[in-house]
């Protein structure tokens, strides 16, 4: 049973720090899909992951089950970390039994509806996951090597944005030469 409550995944062995814990898989759902989805299932859309702007990693069943990458929990003090979009590799080593989880915001840029209330019970936790720890300098510094493409290429996209609109006076321009 899952510290966070409902069930989890849990570490059969010593798991090294940086080694190949998972690599998701799935297909590949716009945004509407997902609505259109989360319609028939409302536990559907938590279950996916953000990997471009638009576009959402589901989950597999194969024979009737969930992949159990599905069922791996949040936390805001995880033990593992994205690299990329898809491979998830331990942050740290991971004991035999420990729950292995993984913070969510690391891979969201948008609040996944619905946001929810964390219960990790870490001396980290956040209390409500939404999608916005991008928007946090310290998130960003303490997560740095363990967000996923689409998280970095949306703040580096948002800063690029910032310095473009940036307005500049006569003193900002250097001129070379005579």
């Amino acid at each position: 049973m899952s510290s966070c409550g409902g069930r989890g995944v849990f570490a059969t062995q010593r798991i090294e720090a940086n080694e190949l814990v998972t690599i998701w898989g799935g297909p590949i759902l716009s945004t509407a899909e997902v609505q259109e989805l989360a319609r028939e299932d409302p536990e559907f859309e938590p279950r996916t992951v953000s990997i471009h702007n638009g576009f959402h990693l589901g989950y597999s069943q194969v024979g009737g089950e969930v992949d159990d990458t599905v069922l791996i929990n949040h936390s805001c003090d995880p033990n593992i970390g994205i690299k990329g979009q898809i491979v998830l590799l331990a942050r740290r080593v991971i004991l035999p039994d420990e729950e292995v989880c993984f913070d969510y915001d690391t891979t969201e840029v948008s609040p996944p509806p619905p946001h929810f209330h964390c219960q990790c019970g870490s001396a980290k936790c956040r209390g409500t996951i939404n999608g916005s720890g991008w928007k946090n300098p310290r998130f960003l510094e303490e997560n740095r090597g363990w967000l996923s493409w689409n998280v970095e290429d949306h703040v580096r996209r948002l800063r690029a944005e910032s310095v473009q609109a940036q307005p500049c006076s006569s003193s900002d321009i250097v001129q070379i030469g005579n």
